[in-house]
């Protein structure tokens, strides 16, 4: 068997990040059928991925410490296997409590996958220029992984049923985990920090926080205002395919914006992505107050996943520069914010949506848009010469 080059396994990433990406954004069409399932409201279903998120994001420290200690590619093949377990778990029938914790395991297993890819492209590219078009390139696995989750979550959960999707997720993860074993597995070199030195290291630096917070406010609006797109859409009386086919734009998107990222990061400063970004995220999630139909959700998505690639690829590749020698514990502390703020923003939007309705919901969301574009913009033009 030929061992890969490093460059090898950072074109083969994208396939994990997929397979993670799929996981979470498959359940979206689905809330409404299986909250009916378990004959829970929408909000009690909600907090299965509230959950999921949550435990995703306290779970990133854990698994920044791992990488350093197994490497990076055995720590990915790690995740893969106990996320695979935990998703064959979700489909053993249970009430509603005992599935809310499996799906928190779910999260805080899955969360080993996509930080992971992040932090050994940090390792493995020096240039943070052609760092964030190397991170971009993550973004094709993104896309791929909600258009194919959205899409065939709202179709398949009508014609095969929820449960279907964990197992076909837990065979890809396994078999993923399986062709890795082919990958390299650098570890950080004599200059990596003890875990307390490391955590220190980033907590005494300012930009460090503030970029948390960036991203935590980030993905609680654009993520959280995504996840309840399609259930918005549903309470129009639209079917849960009809959800999953409008919603899909989203992923299209992400692919489209991702290449055209890949290609602009030497002519375009991060301020103009931030800005960009935050632009088309208001304007998206600004239509869906006025009306909540089949085409304004899919133009809203589309708008919204130019702006999670734009926004999100920047603050990615700010948060590799933080520290040098504490690379894992800033990045595995930046995707754990970035995914509290998810299963924050899901909550919320989820209650804002049972008993405010979906016109209340848009609206807070938007207001979060503007202030992270407001904030990210001026963050990012002070920080400008760090990020080279």
């Amino acid at each position: 068997m030929t061992a890969w080059t490093l460059a090898r396994t950072a074109r083969f990433l994208p396939f994990a990040v997929f397979v993670a990406t799929f996981d979470r954004s498959v359940v979206a069409p689905m809330l409404v059928t299986m909250g009916q399932d378990f004959d829970v409201d929408l909000t009690t279903i909600t907090i299965s991925v509230s959950v999921y998120l949550l435990a995703y994001g306290l779970a990133q420290p854990i698994w920044g410490l791992i990488s350093d200690r197994l490497g990076r590619i055995a720590t990915l093949r790690l995740a893969l296997v106990l996320a695979a377990a935990m998703d064959l778990v979700s489909v053993i029938p249970m009430d509603i409590g005992p599935f809310i914790g499996v799906r928190a395991l779910a999260g805080a297993t899955m969360a080993g996958v996509f930080p992971t890819a992040v932090i050994f492209l940090g390792d493995t590219i020096e240039n943070p220029r052609q760092r964030q078009s190397s991170i971009a390139s993550l973004q094709t696995g993104v896309a791929l992984g909600l258009s194919l989750g959205t899409i065939l979550g709202g179709i398949g959960v009508l014609v095969v049923g929820w449960q279907a999707f964990f197992v076909t997720t837990a065979v890809v993860c396994l078999g993923l985990a399986v062709v890795l074993r082919r990958s390299p597995n650098p570890r950080p070199g004599d200059d990596r920090l003890p875990v307390l030195v490391a955590f220190r290291e980033v907590a005494r630096n300012p930009w460090a926080w503030f970029l948390y917070g960036l991203v935590f406010l980030e993905a609680a609006a654009l993520l959280g205002g995504f996840n309840l797109v399609p259930a918005a859409l549903e309470r129009t009386g639209r079917s849960a395919a009809i959800a999953g086919l409008a919603t899909g734009s989203y992923g299209l998107s992400v692919l489209i914006s991702s290449q055209v990222v890949r290609r602009s990061t030497d002519r375009i400063s991060s301020a103009g992505f931030l800005l960009i970004g935050g632009v088309s995220a208001s304007l998206g999630f600004a239509l869906l107050i006025a009306v909540v139909n089949p085409v304004s959700v899919l133009i809203s998505c589309s708008l919204q996943g130019i702006a999670w690639v734009t926004m999100h690829t920047t603050l990615q590749t700010w948060a590799t520069t933080l520290s040098n020698a504490a690379r894992a514990m800033a990045v595995s502390l930046f995707a754990g914010f970035m995914f509290l703020g998810n299963g924050v923003g899901a909550f919320i939007t989820g209650s804002l949506l049972d008993f405010r309705g979906a016109a209340t919901m848009f609206t807070v969301v938007t207001a979060g848009t503007i202030v992270l574009t407001v904030l990210s913009v001026q963050g990012a033009r002070r920080y400008a010469h760090r990020l080279g």
